[in-house]
């Protein structure tokens, strides 16, 4: 509808006809939004076509920033969804060498991914703190790839590596 709104049994006939269209074309239709407005309702809808079993969308996005910035900390609880602890928990978690985890600093190009259904929720499920990349894919329509960099100067060729052979769309 219109932003003046719809009275309601205007509306649930636009939501009935709508979610009656995504199942025609095999998409699912999520309310983002509804809200009450001077003559009625309005809402936002997010339909979204679901995808074939070995199909998922990638969108490959690079973190890039300063040193101690937050990237791998930021990364961390995004992907396994724990809170950092304030002494690099969650970071610990993207590191591949050991000397990443004694210094607590990014020293190469590491990949982690998010994973989310048709409708929108998060299909990451980490068991014993690792991830398994398979089933995060098996399991989803869309999968943000999270390319980690380093901040630290003295990796400077290794970030720009990354910024050019990962081919991140962000």
């Amino acid at each position: 509808g219109s932003e003046d709104g719809l009275k309601e049994d205007e509306y649930e006939a636009s939501v009935a006809t709508l979610q009656s269209l995504a199942a025609t074309l095999e998409a699912d239709c999520v309310l983002l939004r509804q809200s009450k407005v001077d003559h009625g309702l309005t809402g936002q809808y997010l339909v979204r076509r679901r995808l074939d079993r070995q199909d998922f969308l990638e969108i490959r996005v690079a973190v890039v920033g300063n040193v101690d910035a937050g990237k791998s900390t930021l990364l961390g609880v995004l992907t396994h969804g724990e809170l950092d602890n304030g002494r690099g928990l969650a970071r610990q978690k993207l590191f591949r060498h050991k000397h990443e985890a004694e210094t607590g600093r990014t020293s190469s190009v590491g990949n982690d991914i998010l994973g989310f259904d048709s409708v929108g929720n998060v299909v990451n499920k980490p068991e014993h703190g690792s991830l398994d990349w398979v089933k995060i894919c098996e399991k989803s329509s869309k999968v943000i790839t999270f390319i980690d960099l380093a901040g630290h100067e003295r990796y400077l060729k290794t970030t720009v590596f990354g910024m050019t052979g990962h081919a991140p769309d962000f």
